[in-house]
């Protein structure tokens, strides 16, 4: 029976449809997961620059707000105080003490200039002074090089900035807060169309506390922490530049009780908002200040590169190597990246996706990579044995149907003429009894060891185990081995070894006797045209085992066939009729009833030719 190889070609087919369909669901599988851990990744990097964001307002607030709530007196270079001395002269006023202005004693590194600017473009600033003015500063503690550097920065100023420029690019109308947002709130993000300014519900103030509590201690003002402290903390998973505006307002807000509306000298003075802006590439942060004859504008130049700095240093430990770029136009705002307090937004290279080799969805991918390769794998080696079984089966059937056929013929044919008195002589009558006995014989081995192979197929059963000693087991068998030899011209030689003659022990003799009788059989089939006309059954104890060896002078076997020796059904109804007669099942079944006897059965070659087959079971101790 040739195998069936369009079992073969289905089996192909199916398997590779289930390896392209688990391919392609492996390539989405593995996108998605990129995809995921992209998605990932992005959320970290957004929450980490929410923070950085809200870490850098809290920086910027106590510096813009400070200069914010600065009253537009105080852009004069000097002031009188209110307490005054008698002069030493009857009837003469008080001269009031002259005091300089704050912004010259008191500056910020973070401003490098104060300035003040009228319709006529007219620029002052109470850190530039001339004459003097300069002399009477210096006297009071000024240092005459900050006058002087200040004045080359007002002459710079002046000279590149107009107020007109200026002017147009002021918050019109004053307001409740002090500061105002560089763009309008309700701008939308080119970006990002689809993100509005708008749309945020949350608690400022508590969003405010998160980032005073995730800030360093030196980057926190006391009021600014005296704010919003014991309020709840929510969690940080937004980051809307609204939040952190009105944060800036709210903190401005109550820097400045009110709107700056004064009266100086009987004129009604009212103070804008300030707003910080680009003028080239100076960051200016201005206001309008009304009077009722005209418009000024007060306010300073910032220290853009120190203030860079020190909110690149606030977030080094959460964006390590960003940079803020200047913002002058409202298409060049991302929302995500841009800053409440001044004009000007992140920078940040998305980062790569990593590669991760065991996420969860890569590890469950190689258990079904797996489990699919040992089904695949297993089903071979099933449809393999069940074709390579049904092969052997149906050579096993051609096999028995050759050996029946011969004997059934043998009968037939004797028993007919025997019927018949068709053989007058008594000794022909007796021979043909004869070979008719030997054929029955015959098929009632062949029928025992296919029913005794059934019976092992089935499962193991108990057999019927006696204690007796080697010398009584082998007397049992020794005259039907004799026989058998004698049938096949050969002469059986039974050597036993006196110290295990009385060995005693407990096996199955039956399953014994079928064990050799099989050996002595395939002997006599094999080696019938061998000129060495003996067999040699040795029987002996070692290592606790004892042995039984069946050997012939035979022409041994062919080192092909070693392989499927103790294979079931190995032998094709060619090879039958070829060879000698069989079916290919007794040492099968010898080396099964071995297994059940606790031993094995093994082949060698034989020195001078021919074939050896041990048998050997453990002796138990039976004393």
């Amino acid at each position: 029976m040739k195998r069936p190889w369009h079992f073969w070609t289905l089996f192909i087919a199916a398997l590779a449809t289930v390896l392209s369909a688990m391919t392609w669901l492996t390539f989405m599988a593995l996108d998605l997961d990129r995809a995921e851990i992209a998605a990932r990744q992005q959320a970290e990097l957004e929450e980490d620059i929410s923070r950085a964001l809200w870490r850098m307002e809290v920086t910027l607030m106590p510096i813009l707000a400070k200069e914010a709530a600065r009253p537009s007196s105080a852009y004069a270079p000097l002031a009188a105080t209110d307490s005054g001395e008698k002069s030493p002269h009857h009837g003469e006023l008080p001269t009031p003490p002259i005091e300089l202005s704050p912004l010259l004693t008191n500056r910020s590194k973070y401003v490098l200039l104060n300035f003040e600017v009228g319709p006529a473009n007219k620029w002052t600033s109470p850190q530039s002074l001339t004459g003097s003015l300069c002399a009477l500063a210096c006297r009071n503690g000024a240092s005459i090089a900050e006058i002087q550097q200040c004045t080359h920065r007002l002459d710079a100023l002046r000279g590149t900035v107009e107020y007109k420029t200026l002017f147009e690019r002021l918050p019109e109308d004053s307001q409740s807060a002090s500061t105002s947002l560089p763009f309008d709130l309700q701008a939308t993000n080119p970006a990002d169309p689809t993100q509005t300014l708008t749309n945020n519900r949350m608690d400022f103030n508590t969003l405010q506390l998160q980032v005073l509590q995730d800030s360093e201690p030196e980057t926190q003002s006391p009021e600014l922490t005296n704010t919003y402290v014991n309020r709840r903390t929510p969690s940080r998973n937004r980051n809307d530049l609204q939040q952190r505006a009105a944060a800036l307002q709210t903190y401005s807000q109550q820097s400045i009780p009110a709107e700056q509306v004064l009266a100086v000298g009987g004129d009604t003075v009212r103070e804008g908002v300030s707003r910080p802006v680009w003028i080239g590439s100076e960051l200016l942060f201005a206001r309008r200040v009304e009077t009722h004859d005209d418009v000024r504008i007060q306010g300073c130049v910032l220290n853009w590169p120190a203030i860079k700095q020190q909110l690149l240093e606030e977030v080094d430990d959460l964006l390590p190597g960003i940079d803020i770029e200047p913002v002058s136009q409202l298409e060049q705002v991302n929302v995500s990246r841009m800053l409440a307090a001044l004009p000007a937004q992140l920078v940040i290279t998305n980062p790569s996706v990593p590669q991760v080799a065991w996420s969860p969805m890569r590890v469950s991918l190689w258990i079904v990579w797996a489990c699919l390769l040992l089904v695949a794998v297993g089903a071979g080696v099933l449809l393999h044995g069940v074709l390579q079984l049904s092969e052997r089966r149906g050579a096993f059937v051609s096999a028995v149907t050759h050996e029946l056929r011969t004997p059934l013929t043998t009968f037939r044919m004797y028993s007919e003429m025997l019927a018949h008195d068709m053989v007058p002589d008594p000794a022909r009558r007796r021979t043909y009894l004869e070979t008719l006995r030997r054929e029955a014989d015959r098929l009632s081995h062949l029928v025992e060891n296919v029913l005794s192979y059934a019976r092992l197929e089935r499962g193991p059963t108990r057999r019927g185990h006696e204690r007796l000693t080697v010398d009584a087991m082998l007397q049992r068998m020794t005259e039907r081995l004799v026989e058998r030899a004698e049938q096949a011209d050969m002469q059986l030689a039974i050597r036993i070894d006196p110290e295990t003659r009385d060995r005693r022990l407990e096996t199955d003799p039956a399953a014994v006797e079928q064990i050799l009788f099989n050996l002595v059989d395939n002997a006599c089939k094999y080696a019938a045209a061998a000129d060495h006309r003996r067999l040699n059954l040795e029987v002996y104890e070692s290592d606790g085992l004892l042995r039984l060896s069946v050997e012939d002078y035979g022409p041994g076997v062919a080192a092909g066939n070693v392989r499927k020796l103790f294979r079931p059904f190995s032998k094709a109804v060619d090879d039958a009729a070829d060879s000698t007669p069989g079916v290919g099942l007794g040492l099968a079944l010898c080396r099964r009833l071995a297994h059940e006897l606790g031993g094995r059965l093994d082949f060698a070659p034989h020195p001078e030719g021919g074939a050896i087959f041990f048998l050997e079971f453990p002796i138990p101790d039976l004393t």
